[in-house]
């Protein structure tokens, strides 16, 4: 259970992700990923994710695989996956640790913008420093 990854968050199905069909809402997934990542930009990449230089979403693709309902025990994990010039990539792994069972994964095409001159940059070299320094294996470089 995510073997692969470093960055990992734990929690319960909280009830307002929960709808009345009495599982976890497919929104809840992009959420969690969302705070997941921020929560990477801040503590690994030392960015606040609203700062000067950031990130754009270029792509969101989720395959649901389980259910999840109220107050399962939930793993998340984020790490980057591949870097390219302007953009990387960041997988997800969501798992009901009560089961071990993968319960979705996503991925995440990011690209590296500078919002106060509103247009994309290439990922700065500090960005591929600290990835590198913290990911468990390297990570592809396209």
């Amino acid at each position: 259970m995510l073997a692969e990854y470093r960055y990992i968050q734990r929690f319960r199905v909280p009830f307002a992700d929960v709808d009345m069909l009495q599982h976890v809402n497919n929104t809840a997934y992009v959420r969690w990923a969302e705070e997941i990542r921020s929560s990477y930009f801040g503590e690994v990449l030392l960015t606040e994710i609203g700062g000067e230089f950031g990130l754009i979403i270029a792509k969101l693709e989720i395959v649901y695989e389980r259910q999840m309902r109220h107050r399962d025990p939930v793993a998340i994990g984020c790490r980057i996956s591949r870097i390219g010039r302007k953009s990387f990539d960041i997988s997800y792994e969501i798992w009901n640790e009560a089961g071990e069972v993968r319960c979705a994964h996503l991925h995440t095409p990011m690209v590296a913008f500078d919002y106060t001159m509103n247009s994309t940059i290439v990922v700065p070299d500090v960005w591929r420093e600290r990835i590198a320094a913290f990911e468990k294996t390297p990570v592809p470089v396209a």
